[in-house]
């Protein structure tokens, strides 16, 4: 009896585990500030408002390839088709919380002053976002409007960086 107990409790713990690990793979990762490089630009993040991470399938689970703007997290994505994106985390302009990009509300702004130019930013809640529009103005997008617009961005300055390059 007292075997079955031991074994049922093992079993509990080793789920336990595998759940932080699974959890933990795909989770908002850590940014230290003034440290971490952005995986597209090269550029350190320094503004946590507008950091964003995208955890890729990897080797040995997920791995994260953080961004210091949109920009460079769209134009990542883009330049890397193959790669399999397991999440995106975005953190809040008016809270600097991760939250998972797909579910955020996004405003573009030409008074949001960001990294790469993205003018682009996230928020948890509707109520975050009406309470930075009355400051900001700007236009209101969803995920998939915000990553159409940006990659549409990067494909044209892409095409224009080689219009001179032909003879």
């Amino acid at each position: 009896m007292r075997s079955v107990a031991l074994a049922s409790i093992a079993v509990a713990a080793l789920f336990v585990i595998v759940g932080c690990d699974e959890r933990s793979a795909t989770g908002p990762p850590s940014v230290r500030l003034g440290d971490s490089v952005c995986a597209q630009c090269n550029m350190i993040i320094s503004d946590e408002r507008w950091a964003t991470a995208t955890i890729i399938e990897g080797p040995r689970g997920g791995e994260p390839r953080l961004f210091d703007d949109f920009n460079c997290q769209v134009a990542f994505e883009s330049e890397h088709p193959d790669t399999a994106a397991l999440a995106r985390w975005s953190h809040s302009f008016t809270t600097s919380e991760w939250i998972q990009t797909q579910n955020a509300y996004f405003l573009m702004s030409p008074n949001l002053r960001t990294p790469m130019g993205s003018q682009v930013a996230a928020f948890a809640t509707q109520a975050e976002l009406d309470g930075a529009r009355r400051e900001l103005t700007g236009n209101e997008m969803t995920f998939d409007g915000a990553w159409r617009h940006l990659s549409r961005a990067h494909t044209t300055n892409a095409d224009s960086s080689n219009e001179g390059d032909t003879p």
